[in-house]
């Protein structure tokens, strides 16, 4: 599969390479998302505009491209669907992982797991300039404040609706997690950038979302088709052809992992030991002996 894609792209940034796509997702957009406050924290997907950013993603995929351990996000989504809170965590490549899923599940005739997923996203593509803001619209999401937001300079009515955004979004997830959705997190909350170490480790939020949930699946992406060249305006770094495998662990007791990293890393305190657990146990996923994908 994915023979086809062999062929070069055109050169230049995702806006040349995928000029015509872009192009045919203007007009049948939906209308301007709404302003971004703690009552528009819940968006779900464009329906129309999902399957033109899939075939992007899926334009960039090489040959060995696909899913292994798919059975083990269905056993995720069929607990979901009992009224289990249920919990997919991810490391984060490029921000074409979230459209590269979709595209490889509905290459195998899975696309509805991928409907029952709803992202945990940060608020920094909802406010990206240029087309960002379209394409994030694709997918179903809760959207939070990050941490390093609250980083930097910001006027006292911003700070307090930001926080207010933030205990919506908990809300929210506490309501919609047992109403049959899974929720996906990438515990780093930033993509990977193969010079900087710290991206690869988990923020110690990621221990709050997991007492949140009932089970949770770990899954590795080997392999990158948008490497990180940029922070603004994500549509104008340059995609490139490449092979991309998402694994996907057993399905774990949130319970179970929290106390098993705990105990593994009994010098730390529980917020900082599963974040160091979980990173490790994402990366205990990939391929054995491959190479490093930017």
């Amino acid at each position: 599969m994915y023979e086809q894609n062999c062929e070069p792209l055109p050169q230049g940034d995702a806006s040349i390479v995928f000029a015509e796509q872009l192009a045919a997702m203007k007009l049948p957009a939906s209308k301007a998302p709404a302003k971004l406050t703690h009552e528009t924290i819940v968006r779900w997907a464009d329906a129309c505009n999902q399957p033109h950013f899939a075939a992007m993603a899926r334009r960039l995929l090489l040959p060995g491209s696909g899913l292994v351990g798919v059975e083990n996000l269905r056993q995720l989504v069929e607990l979901a669907g009992e009224g289990n809170a249920c919990l997919l965590c991810l490391n984060h490549r490029s921000n074409l992982d979230v459209p590269t899923l979709e595209a490889l599940l509905e290459d195998q005739q899975q696309g509805a797991l991928f409907r029952q997923i709803i992202w945990i996203a940060g608020r920094k593509l909802e406010e990206d300039i240029g087309m960002t803001r379209m394409l994030v619209q694709c997918f179903n999401r809760v959207i939070v404040t990050p941490r390093g937001w609250f980083e930097s300079p910001r006027c006292e009515e911003d700070v307090h609706e930001a926080r207010c955004i933030n205990i919506a979004a908990e809300r929210a997830v506490a309501q919609l997690r047992q109403e049959g959705w899974v929720f996906a997190l990438f515990p780093a909350g930033t993509r990977i950038r193969p010079d900087d170490r710290s991206t690869r480790e988990a923020i110690v939020e990621t221990d709050s979302y997991l007492k949140m949930f009932q089970y949770v699946v770990l899954c590795n992406i080997d392999g990158c088709t948008m490497p990180v060249t940029m922070d603004r305006d994500l549509t104008h770094e340059t995609p490139m052809l490449n092979r991309v495998v998402y694994n996907f662990g057993p399905v774990q007791r949130t319970e179970q992992f929290r106390f098993d990293a705990a105990a593994r890393f009994e010098e730390l305190d529980q917020r900082t030991a599963t974040a160091q657990a979980i990173m490790r146990a994402i990366e205990a996923l990939a391929p054995v002996n491959c190479d490093d994908n930017p």
